[in-house]
């Protein structure tokens, strides 16, 4: 019984990082906003992945992280910027990034000028606005 505990230690120590709080925190206010800019509930994002409900929820509470492949399936269905939430994660590197790339939810969110209401009100706009040119798309 001994080796099998001391296996699954060393197999998880050797594994790949986990990661950090802060990490998780970060990683979590992108996923809620990704998800709410593509206009999906955590179950319909739990759906399409094949996870339950309860995962997404533990990846946006910061509890969780989703593995590396899961992460890459994230950004895919939320249509980011590929390694976006990964490089949050720790599970792509930090310097494959380009630089000064924001998304239009997250400059919102940082603009010390806007109160709440005009945040919510300017994501609710820009959602639309999506909405709208994807339906165009699909039709035309």
């Amino acid at each position: 019984m001994f080796r099998h505990a001391h296996a699954a230690m060393t197999s998880t120590m050797e594994g790949p990082r986990l990661a950090s709080a802060a990490q998780r925190a970060a990683f979590s206010q992108a996923l809620q906003r990704a998800r709410n800019d593509a206009g999906l509930s955590q179950g319909v994002l739990a759906r399409t992945l094949r996870v339950s409900r309860s995962a997404v929820s533990q990846w946006e509470l910061a509890l969780t992280a989703p593995r590396p492949d899961t992460t890459t399936k994230l950004e895919q269905l939320l249509q980011l910027e590929p390694g976006s939430l990964g490089r949050l994660l720790g599970q792509v590197p930090a310097d494959t990034a380009k630089p000064g790339s924001i998304s239009v939810s997250e400059a919102i969110e940082a603009d010390p000028r806007l109160g709440r209401r005009e945040r919510d009100l300017l994501i609710a706009m820009y959602r639309q606005l999506i909405r709208q040119r994807e339906t165009g798309a699909a039709s035309g």
